[in-house]
């Protein structure tokens, strides 16, 4: 059996889209390759892991998500890029450990700029327009070795939530939770990590904006 590396990359340039891949070699120079001309700027890694019989489990990933899959032959869908994290993870094999810095065609990471933040912070979010009350329970979507979930309460009906007794945006608390697992991130969407009942609130946004369109 094959050993390779199963990945999630997300881009900042297409919100609402994953990649889901597979490869041999090393998720940087995957990364280089991917850089192409036709992509406005490079991917993300937001998760990988490595295991046995790759191309066969790669196909059971895309198969499974078949409903969200943007084109039949291409290796894009529609999905929070948390929730296929979830099923790579269960996939068992060794997580490999990346930041999710965006790393261009001659292997250079990118460092963030004003024109990337303003790709990364499109389209802005806010809790009265997920119609998310004041006071509700917000669920981290990782785990902690400690069994248990962490937790905020919406604060505000823009995007402020309390946890421990303290005030942040989801994107911060996102950041926070991440450095507490380990992780050296250089950026990140907060609605990509916390969960509404049981619904990721970058998944509860597209639903609702799909319902929107179905209703004109």
């Amino acid at each position: 059996m094959s050993r390779g590396k199963i990945y999630i990359m997300t881009n900042d340039a297409m919100p609402g889209y994953i990649k889901i891949g597979r490869t041999t070699s090393t998720l940087e120079q995957r990364m280089k390759e991917l850089d192409t001309t036709g992509i406005p700027v490079p991917f993300r890694c937001h998760y990988a892991v490595e295991v046995d019989d790759h191309e066969t489990k790669e196909k059971l990933i895309h198969d499974g998500f078949a409903d969200h899959r943007v084109r039949q032959n291409r290796e894009f869908f529609e999905l929070a890029p948390e929730r296929a994290m979830a099923i790579l993870k269960a996939l068992g094999g060794q997580e490999v450990a990346i930041n999710n810095s965006m790393i261009d065609e001659s292997g250079q990471v990118l460092l963030e700029t004003p024109k990337t933040e303003k790709i990364m912070n499109r389209g802005k979010f806010t809790f009265k327009e997920l119609q998310i009350p004041v006071g509700a329970e917000l669920v981290f979507t990782r785990s902690f070795p400690d069994g248990l979930d962490r937790k905020c309460t919406v604060a505000d009906d823009i995007r402020q939530v309390t946890y421990n007794g303290e005030t942040y945006t989801l994107s911060k608390l996102a950041m926070k939770l991440m450095r507490e697992l380990g992780y050296d991130w250089s950026a990140i969407q907060g609605p990509a990590f916390f969960k509404y009942n049981d619904e990721i609130l970058s998944e509860r946004r597209d639903r609702m904006s799909d319902d929107s369109l179905d209703e004109d």
